[in-house]
């Protein structure tokens, strides 16, 4: 019974969402028995008095000493105590609050709402109310069905402990009492008496040890839940191939034995063993067995009275409590009523019913998690504007590669990506999408991906959801099966072909041969039965008629997959539209992520859907030079018109998230979940009112907002950019954004907005909708005729008579104390109040029939009222494309808003210039910052390659720490800013388009995928010789130090060759100075380093030697790498830096004099004209051999 908590006595209460009675789980009776006794604290309502039957008290029995816990019982009073009934006392969290408090708890798994009877020890009087306070008095005494939960009591409490233990038990005022009229004698010796119980009693209490032992719960004991045991629903053990883990072997024998509330909630877990079951009970939602267990754990509940382990929650609280398992990994089915007790008695007479018919139906509503979150009536929008992807993938294993279909969805709002792309032996392509597109759920067929997809699977995707599919039988996915199933139930056009209503994707995804669309096109197959897969995932979870009806199907291509007409095009052009950033760059660069990533850097938008905008952007920087400068000049007029710019900010930082709102209107709108006998169609939700209230809210904020963005137009009527025109102007004026006059009109003046939001009802005006008249009708005439029975009423008593009561208890007749003698047999009385004027308050069977008839008119209404705010949700839902249309406009100015307000923040910013079609890829910068560095702290640096002084690939050397890796990283970064339209902090820079950047960045294994630090250089190193084209750019970072010098230096000068015979633009930095030595006089190479200067160099103690950084980029190689003075950095101990500095010079000497020995060989045998030259040179290596002499 849900009751507002009484803090008179004992405190507040500690937990702000809701305080069961009980506060520790109940424990093996051998352990401890809970005692049956009543709260001698708690008052307790009247028993019902038929006939109006004078009130006999039961006197109370002399209690035991009061304690925190009760003694154990007898056997017999164990068993008869043992069904006693739990009580659960809510604080409301919501407006319903006072609904709530008036109503009684709902059924529980039972024909009728039946109440708790106290028995002769419970009942109490209740002399202690005063002045007009009330005593309701419980007339509900059906017969309940069976439940899996001990029943709750249904009286209402007066006074809660909460377990503080201030207040003096009432059982020693009693104890005392009986001692009155006694000796003194007598008196004494009763209260040595009672110290001494109290004294061995607190003993037993403290000293038992059983109190402390963890609790056995029945389920625990389950000899078909033991992991030996264990088996799915088809009887296989988990060792099978075939094991399903999502389903349960629950032993008939084991039903049959149960009652039938119990046995529905292990239908349901039999079925949906994978998830924690939310079970509907009246307005709570219960969770049972081992789904209390994580109730407990994780949502802090605690354990209800009772045998087996049982905690839950009032419906009310779904949102939150769903969200917190959703995050944690956990799939919850919410579990509904789909009937009421009335329905399950006519469908009981209907049918030949058994016992387990007659408990009120229950079906799974939704199934949840992280990959399948549909924002419902239950549910609101979350803050998290990242899209939680579902991606089901197919693989054909071809040997040394690979073929893969892929459906990746956000159900949240609907839209579906399919694709089918041929992957190298790295998975590449396929690591590329998950970078871009990280899912939170991968789908699959049980062994159906190779070993290089698997290790991806446990690498990559290690910490989301896997659900393997069934690979074979009814349940199996294939393209043909896909492409039926839609044409079934969504794209059935006429026989002829006519009335074609297939989206393109899926349309160009088919046969040519078969104009009725059943027969797959052979190079999508993989990726049809990938849609297959997941939408048999959705269907399972109950998901299909919310989100396939409003499904928008886009064909996904990998960044850097080429049509073979564009491959013949000339070496000067660029092949693609975007610029191609793979897995191992958007890591490298850190790119997009949470702390200190070009995004997080950037990320300056208002609105959720203008963050995933940019997060495309970046993750696919534009290849189209008027595109690019589109954006530059629309950004250059943005900080100009800085008024202009915050007023937009300011207009769209309140703005809701637009996409999810529109899908979770049309869900709201969707006339297929009704239409599809979707379980939801018959759930009943006892805080629907609330749940309404909030529809129309947000249905509300979503208009506001949208009439807030037909501002902008007027903000920016004086803009002069064509980017800015286009998406900010009307079509009359030569723009793009919608004009949604009309539309905001009507559903302004649809329905009043005010009341709406209060009442959680859309009521239209009178003779607007005829079922809504004859319903209305049908009210006012039962209102009438109850009108006329209260006068016959007032006649009867003689005295005034009203009505009293609410929801279910309306139309009670509270007749005052003095005349209720006339009340005969006819009259039953349901409750009394005392006080200054006493009255009783009875039904009688023409009250029944009014309130049955009442609400069966008003149900009528609110079913009217129901569709109407479908109809108006479907409305607005068929005008889609232009809302979208709109979200898409403000978008696009929110991303350029962002970058507009990060470009003014710059100490130093510069517009860059892009050039198509350059003869030679270049790239010339000027005083570049590092974007996500702070600018007071950083040094500029600017370089040049592919110009006409410079060569296209620079060999960069420098000392340990002196900024090597930053440049790479800071040229990378600067270069996709400036692709995706940006200003960029540098002083200015000027380039041709880049078509990918590659990166080879850091030094690290990979443990669980089994490759060494030098396997994963070269497996990144080899992606970018068979990939790199004339125009991307080549970030490599120290190649070859993960095995010896000599293969290390071989394999770094073979991949520089390759690189300076590409011509792409390239930053190769080493430390193998031997590689300066090969390509020094080479006209493809420049040589470049990192500067610093450098006391004390050549000293005999080399931790005297001092290396300032100045991090510069010049031209020129740098001698040495400085590596000791790295090591004095790191606190290396002296002596060990001294020895170290001296094997150097040994090992530096051995090699010059092997050098010198060929110098000398190589002259002896040369011209006589060359022997000069190369005795120089001979000269400058005696004088290093000498100074290696420590």
């Amino acid at each position: 019974m849900s009751k507002k908590l009484n803090t008179s006595v004992g405190g507040t209460p500690t937990n702000t969402l809701f305080n069961y009675f009980s506060k520790s789980p109940a424990v093996d009776k051998k352990k401890l028995t809970p005692s049956g006794k009543a709260d001698p604290e708690t008052t307790t309502e009247k028993e019902n008095l038929k006939n109006v039957q004078p009130k006999v008290e039961t006197p109370k029995a002399v209690s035991k000493p009061a304690a925190k816990r009760k003694l154990p019982m007898s056997g017999d009073e164990q068993e008869t105590n043992g069904q006693h009934k739990r009580k659960r006392i809510i604080q409301p969290e919501s407006e319903s609050e006072e609904e709530m408090e008036e109503t009684k708890s709902e059924e529980d798994f039972s024909e009728g709402a039946s109440d708790y009877e106290p028995d002769a020890n419970e009942a109490s009087d209740d002399s202690v109310s005063s002045g007009e306070e009330e005593v309701e008095e419980s007339s509900d005494m059906d017969t309940s069905v069976d439940s899996p939960v001990v029943k709750k009591s249904r009286k209402k409490a007066k006074n809660v402990n909460n377990n503080n233990n201030n207040i003096e038990p009432s059982t020693k005022k009693v104890k005392l009492e009986l001692t009155e009229g006694s000796t003194f004698q007598e008196k004494l010796k009763n209260l040595q008496s009672n110290a001494k119980k109290d004294a061995a009693y607190d003993d037993i209490v403290t000293s038992t040890s059983n109190l402390d032992e963890p609790v056995i719960w029945p389920h625990q004991k389950l000899e078909f839940l033991q992991p030996d045991k264990i088996k799915d629903k088809a009887g296989r053990r988990p060792d099978h191939p075939d094991y399903d883990g999502s389903t349960l072997h629950v032993p008939e024998k084991f039903l049959n034995s149960l009652s039938p509330g119990v046995r529905q909630w292990w239908v349901l877990k039999s079925d949906n063993y994978d998830c924690v079951l939310f079970f509907k009970v009246g307005k709570f939602y219960e969770l049972y067995h081992g789904d209390a267990d994580v109730g407990v754990n994780e949502l802090g509940f605690t354990y209800m009275r009772g045998e087996f382990a049982h905690s839950g929650f009032p419906e009310i609280s779904f949102d939150k409590m769903s969200t917190i398992l959703i995050d944690r990994g956990y799939k919850v089915a919410r579990v509904e009523q789909t009937e009421t007790p009335d329905m399950m008695t006519e469908r009981c007479k209907r049918i030949k019913a058994t016992k387990f018919d007659k408990v009120v139906a229950r079906e799974i509503c939704q199934i949840t998690n992280r990959g399948t979150q549909v924002f419902g009536s239950q549910c609101q929008i979350g803050p998290n504007h990242q899209p939680n992807y579902m991606l089901a993938l197919v693989e054909q294993d071809e040997g040394t590669w690979s073929r893969y279909g892929v459906c990746f969805i956000d159900t949240s709002i609907g839209d579906f990506h399919l694709g089918e792309f041929e992957d190298d032996k790295n998975c590449s392509r396929l690591l590329t999408l998950l970078s871009h597109h990280m899912p939170v759920l991968l789908l699959n067929e049980k062994s159906s991906l190779s070993q290089r997809s698997q290790q991806i699977v446990r690498t990559v995707l290690g910490g989301i959801l896997r659900e393997q599919l069934p690979s074979n039988g009814p349940q199996g996915c294939n393209a043909e099966k896909t492409l039926k199933l839609l044409a079934e139930r969504y794209y059935a056009g006429k026989a002829d072909g006519s009335d074609d209503n297939w989206p393109l994707v899926l349309r160009t995804m088919q046969s040519d041969l078969d104009h009725l669309g059943l027969t797959p096109n052979e190079d999508y197959k993989l990726a049809l039965k990938a849609l297959g897969q997941c939408i048999f995932f959705i269907h399972k979870c109950k998901l299909e008629p919310k989100v396939l009806p409003m499904a928008r199907y886009q064909l996904y291509v990998p960044p850097d997959q080429l049509a073979e007409e564009q491959a013949a095009k000339p070496k000067a052009s660029l092949r693609r539209s975007h610029m191609v950033l793979d897995a191992t760059t958007l890591s490298n660069l850190r790119i997009i992520g949470e702390d200190h990533s070009l995004l997080s850097t950037l990320d300056h938008c208002c609105t959720k859907f203008g963050k995933r905008l940019l997060h495309h952007w970046l993750c696919a920087p534009s290849c189209d030079v008027a595109v690019i400068e589109e954006r530059q000049e629309a950004i250059g007029e943005l900080i100009r018109m800085s008024s202009e710019l915050q007023e937009m900010r300011a207009l769209l930082a309140p703005m809701p998230d637009f996409e999810r709102n529109l899908a979770q209107i049309h869900l709201f709108g969707n006339k297929q979940i009704k239409d599809m006998n979707h379980p939801d169609s018959r759930a009943i939700l006892f805080e629907e009112k609330l749940y309404n209230k909030q529809k129309l809210r947000g249905f509300i904020s979503v208009l506001n907002g949208f009439n807030s963005l037909t501002k902008l137009p007027m903000i920016f009527h004086q803009c002069e950019s064509a980017l800015l025109k286009r998406i900010t102007q009307l079509p009359q004026s030569g723009g793009t954004f919608p004009d949604l006059s009309k539309e905001l009109k009507y559903f302004a003046t649809a329905f009043d907005h005010e009341a709406a939001g209060k009442t959680g009802v859309i009521a239209p005006q009178a003779g607007m909708d005829a079922e809504y008249d004859s319903a209305m009708d049908a009210i006012e005439v039962i209102e009438g005729r109850l009108k006329t029975y209260l006068v016959e009423q007032e006649r009867h008593f003689g005295c005034r008579v009203i009505y009293f009561g609410s929801d279910k208890k309306r139309y009670q007749l509270e007749v005052p104390e003095t005349h209720a003698n006339k009340a005969n047999k006819s009259y039953s009385l349901e409750g009394q109040t005392k006080g200054k004027k006493p009255s009783r308050r009875y039904t009688t069977a023409e009250t029944r029939a009014f309130l049955k008839d009442m609400q069966q008119a008003e149900d009528t209404r609110n079913m009217v009222l129901k569709d109407l705010a479908r109809r108006l949700f479907e409305k607005f839902s068929n005008h889609y494309e232009q809302w979208k249309q709109c979200i898409d406009c403000v978008a696009n100015l929110d991303v350029l808003g962002s970058l507009a307000e990060y470009a003014g923040q710059q100490m130093t910013i510069c517009v860059p210039e892009l050039v198509s079609g350059a003869e030679q890829p270049f790239i010339q910068l000027e005083e570049g910052y590092h974007p996500c560095v702070n600018a007071s702290t950083y040094i500029p640096n600017g370089l040049e390659l592919g110009t006409e002084k410079e060569a296209p690939l620079s060999l960069l050397t420098g000392p340990n720490m002196g900024g090597k890796s930053t440049l790479m990283r800071e040229l990378g970064l600067l270069v996709i800013m400036a692709q995706i339209g940006a200003h960029i902090p540098a002083a200015s820079c000027r380039l041709s388009l880049v078509d990918r950047i590659f990166t080879r960045l850091g030094a690290q294994d990979d443990i669980l995928a089994g490759h060494s630090t030098f396997l994963v250089e070269l497996n990144e190193t080899s992606l970018i010789l068979k990939h790199a084209t004339y125009h991307s750019l080549v970030l490599l970072d120290e190649l070859g130090r993960g095995t010896a010098t000599y293969d290390g230096t071989a394999i770094a000068a073979s991949v520089v060759n390759f690189l300076a015979n590409l011509k792409c633009r390239t930053l190769f930095s080493t430390h193998y100075h031997n590689l300066i030595d090969f390509f020094h006089n080479d006209k493809r190479i420049t040589l470049g380093h990192m500067a610093c200067m450098v006391e004390n160099e050549d000293n005999a103690d080399p931790t005297q030697e001092t290396v300032t950084f100045l991090y510069k980029y010049t031209a020129g190689a740098c001698p040495k790498s400085y590596g000791f003075n790295a090591a004095k950095l790191a606190g290396m101990p002296h002596g060990i830096i001294k020895r170290a500095y001296e094997l150097s010079k040994k090992v530096e000497a051995i090699a010059l004099q092997r050098k010198i020995t060929a110098k000398i060989v190589a002259a002896a045998a040369g011209k006589e004209e060359a022997k000069k030259e190369k005795l120089n040179v001979l000269k400058d290596l005696l004088q290093q051999l000498k100074m290696c002499h420590v």
